[in-house]
């Protein structure tokens, strides 16, 4: 088996290296490799050296000669440019904020003490404030299916790393769809855990009370298993739960469910018809696993999605960065100064008037899911163009997120999953969403339905489409 005909899973690389087909040097030469082949795709602010990356990988192999191999022995990833690595910049995409950490944040390093390899940070929407990808430093990430389209934000060169087969997952942030956006997409996995689940120390927060370290990953199975070593309670955030090494993870065992479903006049393609048609195709594969669909309220939820953008507590974006629009507003993309501005102009009154509604609405939510084990919706409800966005910045970034900014308001934990191609070729996802601490349902599920549609990770379904379409 060569390792340039396959997949970057985490379990065929473990299986390479357990029988002796390759070494962590190995793997990190074939990333480069890749890297190379593709050229230039704006998904990296920055790479770890070949040099370096290859000694961190002779390193790895030294210290476990002979013994059994952490959980993630050899597996390459990146991490996006909001969160802390050691002697690497973190910039947030945006040149008039930089620093440069002693330290790793603490999902960073559990995955390096797991024996992973870092190969580089990437690309973001500046400031993590959009859910398109367009909003970088110097070029931005294209879908990988079709350049013309937008890669989805804001952690978009972490989901399109993955999803072009350099590594094997990423760590990205989720504060209202970005660990999910990129990754329907792209065709790969979106992890996004109950809040507090992993720690947020060493991330520059967006909004604390939503922010969220997801994982992105080839398969549903991969993603969990990261999630697996990078969660736990952390002394050093105040926002970490105590109860995060308890929650269970493992798949539950589940035969027959019921999924909720927005009604009719909630529900959202925003005039793509192709979108519409996956949509019920998904239905049919959740149907096809067990599930039976309900109808509900989605009220709450686009009540919900409002909060993040158009309340009081917008202004707690303006807290990690908003002195930069008034140092270096030279730096900052204009959608993202509109954004802070607006939040600087909130009082004070109108932050807690928005705090208190968003945790009525985390009530109201579980008595809605009393009826429903799980939430199921389209992530993204159509696929815009790069030059739609950047035509309406403000509208079409509303639109990209109108299933997912709810979620995190309302305290709720989700899964990206890769779920239809459409008619032309790109790709349609669907997220499961359940109460906090659910997890392992969301898990269950979700590799319930990835193994049911039967897609390829990433450009290996464009790969297999254009082939297939071949005379």
């Amino acid at each position: 088996m060569e390792l340039s005909t396959i997949g970057f899973d985490i379990s065929k690389l473990q299986d390479g290296f357990a029988r002796g087909f390759w070494t962590p040097e190995d793997v990190v030469r074939e990333v480069y490799r890749r890297i190379d082949a593709l050229g230039e795709t704006h998904a990296w602010t920055e790479l770890v050296s070949r040099e370096d990356a290859l000694a961190a990988a002779r390193r790895l192999r030294a210290r476990h000669e002979g013994r059994a191999l952490p959980a993630l022995y050899g597996i390459p990833f990146s991490v996006k440019d909001n969160i802390d690595v050691a002697g690497m910049r973190t910039t947030c995409g945006c040149e008039g904020f930089d620093r440069l950490p002693e330290v790793s944040a603490t999902s960073v390093r559990k995955a390096l003490d797991a024996g992973a390899i870092l190969i580089g940070k990437n690309t973001l929407d500046q400031f993590a404030t959009g859910l398109n990808g367009t909003r970088t430093m110097g070029g931005h990430c294209r879908n990988v299916f079709d350049p013309r389209y937008v890669s989805g934000g804001s952690s978009s060169g972490s989901g399109v790393a993955v999803a072009s087969g350099v590594v094997s997952f990423a760590l990205g942030t989720d504060t209202g769809g970005s660990g999910r956006i990129p990754a329907a997409m792209n065709n790969i996995v979106g992890v996004k855990p109950t809040l507090g689940l992993v720690s947020g120390t060493g991330l520059v927060y967006n909004n604390r009370y939503f922010d969220c370290v997801p994982v992105f990953a080839r398969t549903v199975e991969d993603g969990y298993r990261v999630l697996e070593i990078i969660r736990g309670h952390d002394e050093t955030d105040s926002f970490s739960r105590e109860d995060a090494d308890a929650i269970p993870l493992a798949p539950e065992a589940i035969d027959r469910f019921t999924f909720g479903i927005p009604a009719d006049e909630h529900l959202r393609f925003f005039g793509d018809e192709l979108a519409r048609e996956a949509w019920h195709q998904a239905l049919e594969a959740m149907e096809a696993i067990g599930g039976t669909a309900v109808k509900i309220d989605f009220s709450i939820f686009v009540e919900a999605g409002r909060l993040p953008f158009d309340s009081g507590l917008l202004a707690e974006r303006a807290v990690s960065y908003g002195d930069v629009v008034g140092t270096r507003p030279e730096t900052v993309h204009p959608a993202v100064a509109a954004m802070i501005r607006k939040a600087l102009a909130y009082t004070g009154t109108e932050s807690f008037d928005a705090v208190y509604r968003m945790m009525a609405l985390r009530r109201h939510v579980k008595t809605l899911f009393r009826g429903i084990d799980v939430l199921v919706t389209p992530t993204v409800g159509r696929a815009f163009t790069c030059e739609e966005v950047q035509a309406d910045p403000i509208g079409a970034n509303n639109d990209i997120g109108y299933y997912t900014y709810p979620v995190s308001p309302l305290d709720l934990c989700a899964l990206a999953v890769p779920a239809a191609m459409r008619a032309d070729g790109l790709p349609f996802g669907v997220s499961i969403v359940g109460l906090p601490g659910s997890d392992r349902v969301l898990r269950a599920l979700g590799a319930r339905l990835q193994a049911s549609v039967g897609l390829l990770p990433g450009v290996e379904q464009r790969d297999r489409v254009m082939a297939d379409s071949m005379p």
